[in-house]
């Protein structure tokens, strides 16, 4: 397995669904609200796109599939917390 590669897929994947969950019009990441509409979901996308094609060159097609929607799901579970998280950080210091 190919260091790099495992790299460049985790990486663009975390940045890919982290920018997918910015874009939402539910997040609570960031004060000013999710991205504006034009563009909202493409740098994300392209991200999960680029983590995906390099899982395929390390593993299997059934393999690079699961372990890319595994790591999707955990960042996706992980961002709403850290968004609540930071939010509450937020109030705690305007006061």
């Amino acid at each position: 397995m190919n260091p790099i590669l495992i790299a460049l897929a985790a990486g663009t994947g975390i940045a890919g669904a982290a920018l997918l969950y910015l874009a939402s019009p539910q997040q609570a990441w960031r004060a000013a609200g999710p991205w504006p509409a034009r563009a909202r979901g493409w740098p994300g996308g392209l991200c999960l796109l680029i983590s995906l094609l390099a899982l395929l060159q390390l593993l299997g097609a059934l393999a690079a599939t699961f372990t890319w929607l595994t790591l999707l799901m955990l960042v996706w579970s992980l961002m709403p917390f850290l968004g609540a998280w930071r939010a509450r950080n937020r109030k705690r210091a305007a006061r």
